[in-house]
């Protein structure tokens, strides 16, 4: 596991990334003040843009540039994510994003989300295996940087990974995989023995970098993943939400150490920056629910000293 605290390196490319211990793409989450926050207080040593929807056109240069700009002022390596349906349109704007300072470009192919599969994106291309492939093939002839996809392990079943999956996976070589073990129908409901997935994908892509994603919650989650599966990378998403500074905690862990505890007055204070940073309430909310646990008497002392400021 020693390996996870090296720079991440691609077959095609060398060192990609400084760190192999990634912030997991979250829309709505992933942005604005979590973003600042996280950058300023060097939580991270990367980002991950949620992603972008590529559907009735390819966006202007200027927007994808004011889109792009809050991740490059971070000073961090970028990688963007893109979903849509259009391979042509897809690698467009791909280009235009390369060309802006993207750092590699990803494929959303994992979305569970209703109105999101409904329209065929996301969690939905899992049902064509071979558009699958046929755009990380044709985003890789077109960019001169790494492309890889982000996946579940099937939309309605496990066994599409190894029976149709897999198979398009190897013939385009992708320079990256990011799986989330779960199907799109499962959403994120316990699933006894997932990660079993994420290993049967390890032995049937060998060659293929694995970034592993899905319940991690702790340093020992990250651990226990990196140990049972073999994956190259981890990337965390919802664990950040109850611990913004998990992928520190991590790199910690791994060297041997132990993370400085998170206290109630550490959540606190993380809070007030949230708050000073002018934080729209229902995402303050969220991560106060998060963070001091919804259930709990510090939670409700928050919302009884903030909601009247909103009111």
């Amino acid at each position: 596991m020693s390996s996870l605290l090296t720079p991440f390196t691609l077959p095609r490319f060398g060192p990609f990334l400084p760190t192999r211990i990634l912030p997991g793409p979250m829309e709505g989450v992933t942005t604005g003040t979590f973003l600042r926050l996280l950058t300023r207080h060097r939580w991270t040593e990367v980002w991950w843009t949620p992603f972008l929807r590529i559907s009735v056109a390819v966006p202007r240069k200027a927007r994808l540039q004011a889109w792009l700009a809050p991740y490059q002022a971070t000073g961090l390596p970028c990688i963007v994510q893109l979903m849509g349906t259009d391979t042509q349109k897809l690698v467009a704007a791909a280009k235009a994003l390369r060309e802006l300072g993207a750092k590699a470009m990803d494929l959303n192919c994992a979305c569970p989300s209703d109105i999101v599969v409904r329209n065929g994106a996301g969690g939905a291309r899992l049902a064509h295996p071979q558009w699958i492939g046929e755009t990380l093939i044709q985003l890789k002839e077109a960019l001169d940087c790494p492309v890889g996809v982000k996946l579940r392990t099937g939309l309605q079943n496990p066994e599409e990974f190894p029976q149709r999956l897999a198979p398009a996976l190897a013939k385009a070589k992708p320079d990256f995989l990011t799986l989330h073990y779960r199907t799109v129908q499962e959403g994120y409901r316990p699933v006894p023995q997932g990660w079993t997935r994420l290993q049967q994908a390890r032995e049937l892509l060998p060659d293929i970098p694995l970034i592993g994603s899905g319940d991690l919650f702790t340093p020992q989650d990250a651990l226990r993943m990196a140990e049972e599966c073999q994956v190259d990378a981890l990337a965390p998403a919802r664990g950040l939400l109850k611990n913004p500074r998990l992928l520190r905690d991590i790199q910690e862990t791994l060297r041997g150490s132990f993370p400085s505890p998170w206290t109630l007055e550490d959540k606190r204070q993380l809070l007030r920056e949230f708050q000073q940073e002018n934080t729209p309430l229902g995402f303050l909310l969220q991560m106060a629910a998060n963070l001091l646990g919804k259930d709990t008497p510090p939670f409700q002392e928050f919302l009884q000293a903030t909601l009247p400021r909103h009111s």
